[in-house]
């Protein structure tokens, strides 16, 4: 992650190169270095160009569809195709493209996902001056970073936050939500009895709740360089150990889950509080609709630990253009399109995910979207997510079963951070 002097130091830098690639790129090909240029005019821009996309699947596609009409009807001298993969599928996609030499002009991908293929030469330099005149906020843009300049933008997000039970609230006499980790971690225990437990804070996804945690103790996953691991310092260990208290007090079950397509425990009036996703949205709306009432369900951001402010977790979609594109300007005018503040509507009613600003005109499936509007409430506070280091990739898949290890007493904390250290280590010296 960057400090907001890193990037405007960045900024500096990157003026450089945009005059430097407006003057590459004349032909619409993909530029060695330096940021693409984001200005060419429409009469110049012509030729295929490709979409990868994770996202859009079922009834979203012909919202996708629609958006990709609308760009070719303003450029009638461009045709557009779309390549869906599968999100399990899409690293695999990535990779093996970089071998074949045929990579997507425009890509979409995830958080987290930004370094390691900025590192790679998939995703192109974006121009600093365009990425913050969208007037996106910095906590949001945080992801989108590499080596001091934007490689991505936030297109769709999944953002977290705790919602709980009003009526369990009421029982014990809770009258306002925790303000602290402490306060959190007593009020789970308070709630904990009689068939309900406290808190469902893994059923989502253990290793992002526990990288919310770490961001709430005030830890990071990397150096700001992403070449050094801070996983493993004290606000991880804090992070840990919050954890398992609740789980040996039982305000935290381990084995809570739900299966897929199935009612969560907080659904199924067995956990007072749940850490959830946008994306719960949806489920509620066609397994519980009493809970997408105004007023049924109470939401607060994950407290923060030793004084530090609450912080949302960041996940979603970000979109690129493709380094390696030889049709690079209208791919970045395709980009430009999906950033407008229409096509951002529409795409994201057409998702149910959270549109990266608030600045968009009203459509019903997001401004009835209560989980959104709380979300688009405390953008500035979505500083928690995945990634930081071009090494990510390797790192978080076997990140997840070091903390299942600690979790489930198969290993201590001590054990558990240097493990984390080790593997974060190791993938590092491979870059």
């Amino acid at each position: 992650m960057l400090s907001r002097r890193s990037l405007l130091t960045a900024a500096g830098a990157s003026g450089i190169g945009l005059t430097a690639a407006a003057c590459g790129s004349s032909d619409g090909g993909g530029t060695a270095d330096g940021p693409v240029d984001m200005g060419a005019e429409v009469s110049a821009l012509s030729g295929e160009i490709s979409v990868l996309t994770p996202d859009f699947t079922g009834d979203a596609r012909a919202g996708l569809d629609d958006m990709i009409d609308q760009f070719m009807e303003n450029n009638p001298d461009v045709s557009v195709t779309v390549d869906q993969v599968a999100w399990d599928k899409l690293n695999e996609k990535l990779s093996t493209s970089i071998a074949g030499g045929v990579v997507a002009d425009v890509i979409m991908a995830g958080v987290g996902w930004t370094p390691p293929f900025a590192e790679k030469g998939i995703f192109a330099q974006l121009p600093t001056d365009y990425v913050e005149g969208i007037g996106l906020d910095e906590a949001i843009l945080t992801s989108s970073t590499f080596d001091g300049s934007y490689y991505s933008l936030p297109i769709a997000m999944d953002l977290r936050f705790v919602v709980y039970n009003k009526e369990m609230f009421e029982a014990k006499g809770i009258t306002e939500p925790p303000a602290t980790l402490e306060e959190l971690a007593q009020i789970a225990n308070d709630l904990t009895g009689d068939g309900v437990v406290g808190l469902d804070l893994l059923t989502t996804n253990i290793r992002q709740a526990w990288i919310h945690l770490l961001y709430a103790f005030g830890g990071t996953l990397f150096s700001e360089d992403g070449m050094t691991p801070t996983m493993h310092e004290e606000p991880g260990a804090k992070a840990t150990q919050w954890i398992l208290d609740l789980i040996d007090s039982g305000g935290v079950d381990y084995n809570m889950q739900a299966a897929e397509g199935q009612p969560t425990p907080f659904m199924r009036g067995e956990a007072a509080m749940q850490l959830l996703s946008t994306a719960a949205w949806n489920d509620w709306s066609t397994m519980m609709p009493e809970l997408t009432e105004d007023g049924a369900v109470g939401m607060f951001l994950l407290p923060g630990g030793d004084g530090n402010d609450p912080v949302m977790f960041q996940g979603g979609t970000t979109v690129s253009v493709g380094q390696r594109s030889q049709n690079q300007d209208a791919a970045a005018a395709l980009v430009q399109h999906f950033m407008d503040p229409a096509m951002l509507a529409q795409g994201n009613a057409a998702l149910g995910k959270v549109p990266p600003t608030a600045d968009i005109p009203e459509t019903p499936e997001i401004s009835e979207n209560l989980l959104t509007s709380f979300a688009l409430e405390h953008l500035d506070k979505a500083g928690a997510a995945e990634g930081g280091s071009a090494a990510w990739m390797e790192i978080r898949g076997n990140l997840q079963p070091i903390i299942e290890a600690c979790l489930t007493g198969q290993a201590d904390v001590e054990t558990t951070l240097s493990e984390m250290k080790t593997l974060s280590d190791d993938a590092i010296s491979r870059i």
